[in-house]
């Protein structure tokens, strides 16, 4: 079933349809991207609403199961369609419809908004499950990522700032492809590296450091998602000892990665071996999360999350330990769920590499 198809189904009479307003559930549904417009999925047919201009673009790559309508207002044209097939009422999106908008669309569409229906809730649930484009499009993110921080490390040496390699890393990912980089990329050294999402500055990497690259790019609107932490010239015992126990953390993580098994498995498995460490008040965010059209997607991978996890399921297995004012270390892989285990879409290696 496409993933119209699967709303259709979640429809329980003819008389109700799906309004969908937020930009990238559009582009899900739809496969085009657009900054103003709406998608309108009753039980029998699917539109993709966009003004001019974006029409002529829509026309030529929306879905084919979509019928792309040119409007010059957009409740206008949503109350026509509501006429026409006879529509009760719609299903909104109950998680990202502010309400100041949900306002103006209650005096504007002539049907019953529900905005309680849990459309929100079982869109997420079918973007969880990725399609094969979806994972080859994730999978060129990925690519587009490694290549540019392969390159990158020839310059990471003691002396470059922070904010130099995120420029040049941010630089290097469009120059192999990437639409623009996942997220506001972080490549910190130092002590600064036991702050989970630093923010890269003028520190100077020195001999001995730490370096952790969390970085990602999108390609075709889709989000890499990837970490890698690197010693510069030497690493001491302890800073081996703790990457060492973060290494072994994550591959624990994902020997559970399989389908049946739940997100909280998964979690646990990384969390116990670093709590049996001695580490595990330094492990205080979740293990990973789902990537597609967002950089964070359902599920969550943490203990008191039950999600069964499903075939083409893409998720993150990224455990860390963060030492106040010493040093952290983290590593990230996305990984694909397959029915009899899993494998990463991570290329570059994981052991520990001295720079």
């Amino acid at each position: 079933m496409t993933p119209i198809q699967k709303i259709q189904g979640y429809l329980p009479d003819n008389t109700t349809a799906a309004l969908i307003t937020s930009e990238v559930n559009a582009r899900y549904f739809t496969g085009f991207s657009f900054t103003d417009g709406a998608v309108l999925i009753t039980k029998d047919d699917a539109y993709l609403l966009c003004d001019f201009r974006y029409i002529e673009a829509a026309e030529k790559s929306a879905s084919p199961d979509v019928t792309v309508i040119k409007f010059n207002k957009l409740y206008d044209t949503i109350n026509d369609i509501i006429f026409n097939k006879n529509i009760k009422s719609l299903l909104i999106e109950e998680e990202s419809v502010t309400l100041a908008r949900l306002a103006v669309m209650r005096s504007r569409i002539s049907a019953e908004l529900l905005f309680e229906g849990g459309l929100s809730a079982k869109i997420r649930a079918i973007r969880m499950i990725k399609t094969a484009d979806e994972i080859a499009a994730i999978t060129t993110a990925q690519r587009i990522t490694e290549r540019a921080l392969t390159e990158l490390l020839n310059i990471v040496k003691p002396g470059v700032t922070e904010r130099k390699l995120s420029v040049e890393l941010e630089h290097l990912i469009h120059v192999y492809g990437g639409e623009r980089v996942a997220f506001e990329l972080i490549t910190i050294a130092g002590a600064n590296t036991s702050l989970p999402h630093g923010v890269p500055g003028e520190y100077a990497v020195r001999e001995g450091d730490f370096v952790t690259f969390d970085i990602g790019s999108v390609y075709n609107g889709y989000h890499s998602d990837m970490t890698r932490t690197y010693a510069v010239g030497h690493a001491t015992d302890h800073m081996r000892e703790i990457y060492d126990i973060v290494y072994q953390a994550h591959q624990k993580a994902a020997e559970m990665i399989v389908a049946g098994n739940t997100t909280a498995d998964v979690d646990i498995a990384a969390r116990r071996y670093i709590e049996e460490k001695g580490y595990g008040e330094y492990f205080g965010h979740s293990t990973g999360h789902g990537v597609g059209l967002d950089i964070h997607e359902d599920p969550r991978v943490y203990r008191t999350d039950t999600t069964v996890l499903k075939n083409n399921m893409v998720i993150t297995d990224e455990p860390g330990i963060y030492l106040p004012g010493e040093f952290g270390v983290r590593i990230e892989d996305m990984v694909v769920v397959r029915d009899k285990g899993s494998y990463s879409l991570a290329k570059l290696p994981k052991e520990l590499l001295i720079l």
